[in-house]
């Protein structure tokens, strides 16, 4: 049987394609190297029984797996890694709003406008401090404690105009009078047009025309990360950064599997079932008493799920053992193919 693998690298010891290569030849099987930036892509698939591809978040990978995956899976019948209910929500926050909501998966009270005038009014009432993100972004870069209604308002103002292209270090300035923004032209006329300093964010994904709020969760010095390949679920706490309300990409790890609190353990296994996910990682949170979904990913850093000591099944059974996953993705993807 033959597999196509694209390439992968996203760091220290986190390429998936290597593994994935070591553990398909030991059970005897070939596999073919892809390359999805080639105009031919569609050829070098057939004949294949299978195409893995651990794409990320950045916009090249996710202009191409948006458009190209469905394909695979859809038209061409190849079983695919990770297939369309695993990752076609991935490192989209308002796509992961109405869907976890959709599928009574619970999580922080979050609301989505699409209309500046009706996310104002809504302001007008809301409670403070709330959490403002951007539908992507990956290690909390674009996730901001929101502490006023006037900051909120800047926010707004900016997403519903010229955009935004990351939640930087300060909110937008008040958008200046009509006669302002003349006089500031003109001088850039008389000058030359200097050129403008590079934004930050990435350069060219702005975020406009709407605005995502969820309700601050207090009294959560860090969060639960758990994360399930079909039967098995890795689990480790994340503390929080220095003065900082987020978790995610704080690098503060802890691997006490017996501190892993079984509620969440059950969520990221429910989770993973609402969604037919071949895999899914959750960032757990406390609301009140109530265990919680933050976010949900499908692919995380390898090292991280490795440096588990072991996992839980369905039942909550721990077995003690690292594992990466890759080899666990693996093992899944031939049952599925009947390998």
């Amino acid at each position: 049987m033959v597999v196509a693998i694209q390439p992968d690298n996203y760091g220290r010891d986190d390429a998936s394609a290597p593994r994935w290569a070591r553990a398909l030849h030991a059970a005897g099987h070939e596999v073919r190297w892809v390359d999805v930036r080639r105009p031919d892509i569609v050829s070098q698939l057939r004949g294949c029984a299978g195409f893995m591809w651990r794409h990320g978040h950045l916009p090249e990978h996710r202009q191409i797996a948006r458009r190209l995956l469905p394909v695979v899976e859809r038209e061409l019948g190849l079983a695919v890694y990770p297939d369309q209910k695993t990752c076609w929500h991935y490192d989209d926050k308002l796509a992961q709003a109405f869907l976890l909501e959709a599928l009574h998966i619970p999580t922080p009270q979050t609301s989505v406008f699409f209309d500046r005038d009706q996310a104002l009014e809504w302001l007008s009432s809301a409670q403070f401090p709330l959490v403002l993100k951007l539908w992507s972004g990956a290690g909390s870069e674009n996730v901001r404690l929101i502490d006023t209604r006037a900051t909120a308002v800047r926010w707004i103002e900016a997403l519903f105009s010229s955009g935004v292209r990351s939640l930087g270090d300060e909110a937008p300035g008040p958008w200046p009078s009509r006669w302002a923004r003349i006089r500031a032209a003109w001088r850039l006329v008389r000058r030359g047009y200097p050129p403008a300093p590079e934004p930050a964010g990435l350069p060219w994904e702005v975020h406009r025309n709407y605005v995502l709020f969820q309700e601050y969760l207090p009294n959560n010095a860090h969060d639960t990360r758990i994360t399930v390949i079909g039967n098995r679920a890795f689990g480790f706490r994340r503390w929080n950064r220095d003065q900082d309300f987020r978790a995610s990409g704080s690098g503060k790890i802890d691997y006490e599997h017996t501190q892993i609190d079984p509620a969440f353990i059950r969520l990221a296994f429910e989770t993973t079932k609402r969604l037919c996910a071949q895999s899914c990682a959750i960032d757990g949170l406390w609301r009140g008493s109530e265990a919680v979904v933050g976010e949900v990913s499908y692919t995380y850093v390898s090292w991280a799920v490795q440096h588990c000591p072991g996992h839980w099944d369905r039942d909550l059974v721990w077995h003690p053992g690292h594992i990466w996953p890759e080899d666990a993705q693996v093992e899944d993807f031939l049952v599925r193919l009947g390998g």
